[in-house]
């Protein structure tokens, strides 16, 4: 009687070791988004309800994907200790964790094209956010792609064969479309600066904003794959995907909580006014004259907007704009 053949030798530490130690900081940042989500619903009630429905979505979605990232340590790590076999076989809901992060950045991503959408002048708002919605949308349909030949290639030792038709797409996508965001925040925001020295640190800081944010998520995404390209045989990929989804959650929470800040960074007079009061807008004249410029609103009682073009400076009675749109 043959022998059965040998099993190919898994070393532990490289990957079940390097997939728990995901686990865990996965863990952490959950309670970071549990944290900040709580904070939005406590200093930022009035926002729209749009608004409140996507930070409830967001936070869903990464309280689902922390339960799936458990759920799989539990099936190698308990279920199937000893038992060698096993530890070869991609679990489902290793996979689903994986589109429960896409969809997670496809969301945030979304977001902030609308408001670079928003911030646009008319004239090129369209183009600007198609470009920017097309990469998100292949971003979106790259990652979904790179979790179906997940579920068909199932036995992890194959995972280096959907390298170059969808991990590799997907991961350069995802860069890609982080930094169109931000240059474009950036470029819009730039646009927007004035003679006012406190509108312009204001400007100065969401712009620093909108790199961070960009840069946090690409390099973690380059992390991602040049680790995949280099050691596929291990699993400290799959570490890295295991947060990557809670960095844009929380980028998205750090957004919305930081208005309360700015305010008191940009000076007392702007204590009572939302981040939304930052903005392009368009401004009709008798003359037909249409003038571009940033919208602040600085009064101490939130009864007086001050629209400031150029050295211009004058006041409307009210504001139009919900609490709930951000600049960033």
């Amino acid at each position: 009687m043959s022998a059965p053949a040998p099993h190919s030798r898994i070393v532990i530490d490289d990957t079940y070791g390097a997939a728990f130690i995901g686990a865990l900081f996965t863990a952490m940042l959950y309670g970071l988004t549990t944290l900040q989500t709580y904070f939005y619903f406590v200093y930022y009630p009035k926002d729209g309800m749009e608004i409140k429905s996507l930070v409830s979505l967001v936070w869903i979605l990464d309280t689902v994907q922390t339960i799936l990232v458990s759920l799989c340590m539990y099936h190698y790590l308990v279920t199937n200790y000893a038992n060698p076999p096993a530890l070869a076989i991609g679990h489902w809901s290793l996979f689903v964790s994986v589109a429960m992060n896409v969809t997670i950045a496809f969301f945030v991503q979304c977001f902030f094209t609308v408001r670079i959408f928003r911030l646009s002048h008319p004239k090129i708002r369209w183009w600007l956010s198609s470009i920017i919605a097309l990469v998100v949308f292949a971003h979106f349909c790259f990652g979904i792609e790179t979790v179906v030949f997940l579920f068909i290639k199932k036995e992890l030792k194959r995972l280096p064969e959907i390298t170059l038709i969808a991990a590799t797409p997907f991961a350069a996508l995802a860069v890609l479309s982080d930094i169109f965001i931000a240059a474009a925040l950036c470029v819009l925001l730039h646009g927007s600066r004035t003679g006012f020295r406190r509108t312009n640190t204001l400007v100065t800081t969401l712009i620093i904003y909108a790199i961070n944010r960009c840069l946090l998520t690409s390099v973690v995404a380059v992390a991602e794959v040049i680790v995949f390209a280099v050691s596929p045989e291990s699993l400290w990929f799959l570490a890295i995907d295991f947060v990557i989804g809670k960095l844009y959650a929380n980028s998205l929470l750090a957004t919305l909580n930081s208005r309360n800040s700015l305010r008191t960074a940009a000076g007392s007079t702007m204590a009572s006014v939302p981040l939304s009061d930052v903005g392009f807008y368009e401004e009709s004249r008798g003359d037909s004259a249409t003038q571009r410029g940033v919208v602040i609103n600085l009064s101490q009682n939130g009864s007086r907007k001050t629209n400031t073009t150029g050295d211009t400076d004058t006041f409307t009675g009210s504001s139009k704009r919900q609490s709930g749109d951000v600049g960033v």
